[in-house]
């Protein structure tokens, strides 16, 4: 097991957005599952028959804590350099923007009810991509009774995660929605180079972008 702990990523600014989603999202959850929201409100919120509740409220909802705690540890990790860089107001827009693209990408090529985070986390994950290919990531692995941390480019591990979700998507195994992954990465990466080819986004004179690493300006 991978977990991300940390990204060498400088902040300039507080990301109070990313705080704000994660606490709204843990305060639904827990809630929801907790039986404190009526059980038609927590249907309703479900992603499933292009329902327009769901394309948003199946963000807030998870299947439990794990899944909780996993959707926020990487928003947290990755979320909180986004944010910074691309400032608070327009965070809001693009998580929950990157949530929908992932809903319509599971719509279109799986449709059974999902709920979770998890889409928009990889449309982050997916401008994360863009915009710090070259940043190191500390991940944290567990092999049984081995554990320990290392580093690597962030280009390198977020594409394994990615040729994880690819991989699942073509076998077709298990319950997790590989496409609201692959559509959420997908619509993060394609946002942020947009984003930085406009000028939305701007990039200190040492810090690498994609587009710029493909160039060879890495």
């Amino acid at each position: 097991m991978l977990i991300p702990i940390q990204v060498d990523v400088p902040m300039y600014r507080w990301p109070v957005a990313n705080f704000a989603i994660i606490g709204v999202t843990v305060f639904f959850s827990l809630s929801a599952m907790s039986g404190a929201i009526p059980l038609p409100v927590v249907e309703a919120m479900i992603l499933q028959n292009w329902n327009p509740a769901g394309v948003l409220g199946h963000m807030l909802l998870h299947g439990g804590l794990l899944h909780l705690a996993g959707n926020m540890l990487f928003l947290w990790v990755f979320g909180n350099a986004v944010c910074a860089k691309a400032g608070n107001t327009a965070y809001l827009f693009i998580y929950f923007g990157m949530g929908a693209a992932a809903a319509i990408a599971h719509l279109l090529f799986d449709g059974a009810p999902a709920i979770g985070a998890s889409g928009a986390v990889n449309g982050v994950m997916g401008m994360f991509l863009m915009l710090y290919p070259l940043n190191n990531i500390t991940c944290a692995y567990f092999l049984v009774v081995f554990f320990g941390t290392f580093c690597v480019s962030s280009m390198w591990m977020i594409l394994l995660w990615l040729s994880f979700d690819l991989w699942g998507a073509a076998a077709g195994h298990g319950s997790v929605a590989y496409w609201a992954h692959i559509g959420g990465i997908a619509a993060g990466f394609a946002l942020a180079a947009v984003m930085v080819s406009k000028g939305s986004i701007r990039m200190s004179d040492t810090e690498c972008t994609l587009l710029d690493y493909l160039r060879g300006g890495g």
